[in-house]
């Protein structure tokens, strides 16, 4: 628009927004295919949001007959994803939009909008002629903060979002009056509810530029100092990227965004372990697609009755003689003396399945007394090594954690573990300890791929972030870091296999022990006395 130079101010400015409204629109159906639809399992979907999923609005609105209207100005959106599907939009208007219509609030001017809806509708909520181009990616951290808080508000499990019902809509609006507004709507129905009891996101606490600095550089350099894994992650210039998040950190106005500008740095880790909280408040890091290969809701049409304790244990056996234990939680002190008198329950079944895919860790010393139940004699299931110089290479040798049997009998029997991307942590751990049981085969898919040993750093302004401190090996020194632990039979399946009351892994392991079992014609001795006198 070579011409525009010879225009008044005012033409100049009205030529440029016509041209933002020209520009090519963006059919954000096409962007973001839908694959996923509502399911009765509560599976929750990990996501990602990259700096690519943030989009410049001209306006957003909706509105449900008299009943609720909503209108934003310029606006920009920040999407949440599982794969290609949309699972969270957070909205945010350049200046506060206005409850048009609503039983509730109306005349409030709108701040934020955290938004739930079907993947396939995100089209229809955003439509081209309102999508004018790529967004501002600083929307990214305060749309990531707004995530934490209100993911748990509905469609969730375990913090992580499920898909909605085609017909439900959920507005969750934060308003300039101090007001959070959160509103259920059912489209087919014509209906919507009001929610009173959710609290407004917390307030940020102002910050000045030296203590952002101070609380900036006690981060950096904890993990400068300490953190072990730098000596296998060497594409990482950490030197570099203190030189490109500082300044960030620098002109933080508070204490939320400098946690998110820690939080983008330590990103670059790609570190499972590694998070920020500030006032109590997680920030979304870095996180990575890891499938869930369980159906708990197939346990009973593949086990039987499942019976359930306080301390994550659940069990059954089968009607021919399978004993299964799925242990979910690696966190109570009683678990080891409660898993003992299930196991008192498998004495005379023919095999066993002990379950970790759904185990994200906790305390490995809980895990060696378990596993001491399965051990012929002490044995090496870990190396590790920790920092021990101010260099990223300086490393102490590599230290041996084993485990050693425990209680006054062993269970003998064919063992089939089951483990899989969730399995992480200490649960890591504790499955590579069973694996080194001779009676136990291990089956299913690799674990998370990460271990932390570690320790919270607090350098002040009420942020909290975790410090891995160790390299977690296998017993050949393997770091498991991002691999994972491999099981010996891998079973490929893919996420829609694991419904209605189809779970293939576990199909696979009863399969396993039944034919075992059939080639031995005779129950498995299970009972082995610990001690000459039992």
């Amino acid at each position: 628009m070579w011409f525009c130079k010879y225009l008044g101010l005012a033409s100049l400015l009205g030529l440029i927004l016509c041209d933002a409204t020209l520009a090519e629109p963006v059919d954000l159906g096409k962007q973001y295919p839908a694959t996923l639809d509502f399911s009765e399992q509560s599976r929750g979907l990990d996501w990602t949001c990259g700096l690519e999923d943030i989009w410049r609005l001209k306006e957003f609105s909706y509105a449900m007959g008299d009943e609720f209207s909503i209108r934003l100005g310029p606006s920009q959106v920040v999407f949440g994803l599982h794969e290609t599907n949309v699972v969270w939009a957070v909205v945010l208007p350049d200046e506060p939009g206005e409850i048009i219509a609503a039983k509730q609030g109306k005349g409030e001017h709108i701040t934020s909008i955290w938004l739930r809806f079907h993947p396939a509708r995100v089209a229809e909520l955003f439509p081209a002629e309102i999508v004018l181009s790529q967004g501002d990616p600083a929307k990214k951290a305060p749309a990531l903060r707004i995530a934490a808080y209100k993911m748990n508000a509905c469609w969730q499990a375990g913090n992580l979002p499920l898909i909605p019902m085609k017909e439900s809509l959920t507005f969750d609006l934060e308003t300039r009056e101090g007001k959070r507004w959160f509103i259920s709507l059912d489209t087919m129905a014509k209906k919507l509810e009001y929610f009173s009891s959710h609290k407004p996101m917390p307030e940020s606490k102002p910050i000045d530029e030296k203590t952002a600095l101070e609380v900036f550089d006690a981060v950096w350099e904890a993990f400068d100092r300490e953190y072990a894994m730098f000596a296998i992650k060497p594409k990482v210039d950490w030197d570099k990227l203190r030189e490109t998040y500082r300044p960030r950190a620098a002109i933080s106005k508070n204490n939320q965004d400098l946690a998110s500008a820690i939080a983008e740095m330590l990103n670059h880790l790609e570190d499972l372990h590694v998070y920020v909280e500030v006032d109590g408040q997680y920030i979304p890091g870095y996180n990575r697609d890891r499938p869930l290969n369980a159906n708990p809701k197939a346990r009973a049409g593949l086990i039987g009755e499942i019976a359930t304790t306080e301390h994550g244990l659940a069990w059954g056996k089968t009607g021919d003689g399978i004993g299964y234990i799925s242990i979910d939680k690696l966190n109570a002190p009683a678990l080891p003396e409660d898993f003992d008198d299930i196991l008192e329950k498998m004495a005379d079944t023919k095999g066993l399945i002990l379950d970790l895919r759904l185990n994200g860790g906790g305390s490995e010393p809980l895990g060696q007394q378990i596993t001491g139940r399965f051990l012929d004699r002490p044995r090496v299931y870990s190396l590790s090594q920790f920092r021990n110089g101010p260099k990223h290479t300086d490393l102490t040798a590599k230290s041996e954690r084993t485990c050693k049997p425990e209680g006054p009998w062993h269970y003998v029997g064919p063992v089939v573990l089951l483990q899989g991307q969730k399995t992480m942590s200490s649960a890591e751990s504790f499955a590579l300890m069973l694996a080194q049981c001779p009676q136990v085969t291990t089956l299913g898919d690799r674990t998370a791929g990460s271990s932390g040993n570690p320790r919270h750093v607090e350098p002040g302004a009420g942020i909290v972030v975790n410090l891995p401190r160790w390299i977690d090996m296998d017993p050949a020194g393997k770091p498991i870091d991002f691999v994972g632990v491999s099981p010996q039979i891998k079973v490929e399946a893919k996420p829609d296999e694991f419904s209605g009351g189809r779970d293939p892994v576990l199909s696979a392991a009863l399969e396993q022990l039944r034919t075992r079992a059939k080639l031995e014609q005779v129950p498995a001795k299970v009972l082995i006395a610990n001690k000459p006198d039992h």
